[in-house]
C-alpha cells in the first residue's frame, strides 16, 4: 500500500494548491481526482486578480481576456456601465487555468493519480483512501473534491453548508459579438429573489450562465436561454452546457476533524455577492497545507484549520454575504430607482473593483458602512 503524509482528493484550485505548498514544502503528497486532466469544469471563469496575488507563478498563459468595464443590466430594461480604469478580473477557460495549478504541484513534487474515483475512506489514527485498485495510506486528508463533496461525507464533515445553483454554456459567438464584449464583463440583475446571469468574454468563446437560489434550480436552462436571446446569440452554436452547485459557508459547520479537512468548494467558500470562489479555494488550500505541516511537526491533529478559516476567511465571506443582501434587498424593492441610484453612487463600485484587485476588502468596505447590516436585514425582510 501506498504511504504518504497527506492525500490530497480533488485537482481543483484549492486541492492542487495544498498539494503544491506541502510538496514544496518537502511532505510526501498524493493527488487524487476522478478525472483526467485538462477537463472541462462548469465555472464562469472570472479570477479577480486578488487571486492571481496570491500565487507565486504567473498565469498569463491562460489568460484568455482581462476585463476592465462592468455593465450591468436588469430585465425590465435598465442600464449602466462603470469603467474601472485599469483591469479587475482575469477570464480563464478552467480547463487550463486548472491544468496549470496541477503541473505547479507536480512540479514541486506532488504525485498525481487520475482517474480515480475514492470508494471509500477509513480513519484509525491514520486515513486510509480506498479506490477501485487503489489504496494510499497518509496521516491526513484533504478533501478538495468540489461542492458535492462525497469524500467530505464520509469523512463526516460539511454538514448544514447552505447552497445555491448555477447553469453555464460557451457559447460560439460569430466574431463581431466577441468584438463587442472584450474587456467587458456583463451582469444581468431582476432574477426574484435574487441571483444573476453573466457574460464573460473568452479569447473563441462566451461564457454565458445564471446562479440563483437552490429552489429555482428548474429554471435555469429557460433563463439563461431567455438571457441569450436577449443578447442576440439565439442563432449562435452552444458547445458545452452544464449544471453546477455552490456551497455556501454562514457559520461553524464542521469543515475540519482531527484527520481531515475540507478545502475549497467543499467547505463551502464562496462570496454571496458575486458567488466566486476561486479566490477563496486559493487561499484555504494555502491555510491548509500550513496546518497539515504543523500538525506532522507537533505530531498532532488539524483541528487548528476550521479555526483559522473563521478568523481569517469566514469574516471577508460574512461581510460579502451583507453586501449581497443590501443590494439584492433594494433592488427586491425598487429596481428602477435602485438601477438609477447605484449606476451613479461612485463608492458602491469602486470599492467593488478594490476588493477584486486586492486593494481593500468586503469586511473593510462595509465597515465603512456601519448601519449595513440593520439596512441589508430590513431590505431582505419585505
Amino acid at each position: 500500500m501506498s504511504r504518504f503524509d497527506a492525500v490530497v482528493v480533488g485537482a481543483g484550485p484549492a486541492g492542487s494548491t495544498a498539494a503544491r505548498e506541502l510538496a514544496a514544502a518537502g511532505a510526501r503528497v498524493l493527488v487524487a481526482d476522478r478525472a483526467e486532466f485538462p477537463r472541462y469544469k462548469a465555472c464562469g471563469g472570472g479570477i479577480p486578480l486578488r487571486t492571481e496575488r496570491l500565487l507565486p507563478f504567473p498565469i498569463d498563459s491562460v489568460v484568455e481576456d482581462s476585463v476592465s468595464l462592468l455593465q450591468v443590466t436588469h430585465h425590465r430594461g435598465s442600464r449602466f456601465v462603470r469603467d474601472s480604469g485599469a483591469p479587475f478580473a482575469h477570464m480563464v477557460m478552467r480547463d487550463r487555468f486548472d491544468a496549470l495549478l496541477l503541473d505547479q504541484a507536480r512540479t514541486a513534487g506532488a504525485e498525481f493519480r487520475p482517474n480515480t474515483r475514492v470508494t471509500g475512506l477509513e480513519q484509525n489514527g491514520r486515513v486510509r483512501v480506498l479506490a477501485d485498485g487503489f489504496a494510499a495510506e497518509a496521516d491526513y486528508l484533504i478533501c478538495a473534491d468540489g461542492a458535492h463533496s462525497p469524500v467530505g461525507k464520509m469523512a463526516g464533515l460539511g454538514e448544514g453548508i447552505a447552497e445555491c445553483a448555477a447553469w453555464e454554456v460557451e457559447v460560439a459567438a460569430p466574431a463581431p459579438k466577441l468584438r463587442a464584449y472584450r474587456s467587458t464583463a456583463l451582469i444581468d440583475l431582476g432574477y426574484d429573489p435574487w441571483g444573476y446571469a453573466w457574460l464573460f468574454p473568452k479569447a473563441s468563446v462566451l461564457s454565458i450562465g445564471v446562479v440563483v437560489p437552490r429552489e429555482l434550480g428548474g429554471t435555469m436552462k429557460d433563463s439563461v436561454q431567455a438571457f441569450i436571446d436577449r443578447l442576440g446569440l439565439g442563432g449562435a452554436d452552444v458547445d458545452i452546457a452544464r449544471g453546477h452547485k455552490i456551497r455556501l459557508r454562514r457559520g461553524g459547520e464542521p469543515i475540519a476533524g482531527q484527520r481531515a479537512l475540507l478545502a475549497g468548494d467543499a467547505a463551502g467558500l464562496a462570496d454571496e455577492f458575486t458567488e466566486e470562489g476561486i479566490f477563496y479555494a486559493i487561499e484555504s488550500g494555502r491555510i491548509a497545507a500550513r496546518n497539515v505541516l504543523r500538525a506532522l511537526g507537533q505530531g498532532r491533529g488539524v483541528e487548528r484549520y476550521q479555526r483559522d478559516i473563521d478568523r481569517e476567511v469566514m469574516p471577508e465571506l460574512r461581510a460579502a454575504r451583507l453586501v449581497a443582501f443590501m443590494f439584492y434587498g433594494m433592488l427586491r424593492r425598487a429596481p428602477r430607482p435602485w438601477m438609477l441610484v447605484s449606476g451613479h453612487i461612485p463608492f458602491l463600485w469602486n470599492a467593488f473593483f478594490a476588493v477584486q484587485r486586492g486593494e481593500s476588502t468586503y469586511a473593510r468596505e462595509a465597515a465603512r458602512v456601519p448601519l449595513l447590516p440593520g439596512l441589508a436585514a430590513r431590505m431582505l425582510a419585505d
